[in-house]
């Protein structure tokens, strides 16, 4: 079933960059967390503990994820994106981060290793587990719009 609603949703049809602006959508808070729970299970395993989700502007930005030392992970969503399919990207985009702060930094600590939480070679390494339910992933999705 998750499958399928991720299909259904990544299948519509994707504006042009020119018309980014024309028919904006506006996820709502239980759009916002079934998306989440659905690329949680679909794309992570089930293995991200459900994070606080933030919705407010973003200051140029499409998203951010947040974490302090020993604190859960916040994402923070801008209100609006350009289609569905770039607010699933994007959010999926974050989790990934979120992924590399509660599952791969505990793990790395352990080995004595240092933290990878930015957009080096451990976050491209999900880019084919994206692009198999075509999710647009890395640098496809601007961080910043004009």
């Amino acid at each position: 079933m998750k499958t399928k609603e991720l299909e259904n949703a990544m299948s519509k049809s994707v504006p042009c960059r020119r018309d980014y602006w024309k028919n904006l959508y506006f996820p709502s808070q239980h759009k916002i967390t079934r998306t989440y729970n659905v690329l949680n299970e679909v794309l992570f395993n089930n293995k991200l503990k459900p994070c606080k989700i933030i919705t407010k502007t973003t200051f140029n930005a499409w998203a951010f994820a947040y974490q302090e030392p020993g604190f859960r992970t916040e994402i923070h969503l801008n209100g609006r994106f350009p289609c569905e399919q770039f607010f699933v990207a994007v959010l999926g985009h974050e989790m990934v981060h979120q992924w590399q702060w509660d599952i791969e930094a505990p793990i790395r600590r352990k080995q004595g290793k240092k933290e990878r939480t930015g957009h080096g070679v451990n976050f491209y390494e999900w880019k084919d587990i994206f692009e198999h339910h075509d999710i647009h992933f890395g640098i496809n999705i601007p961080h910043y719009y004009k």
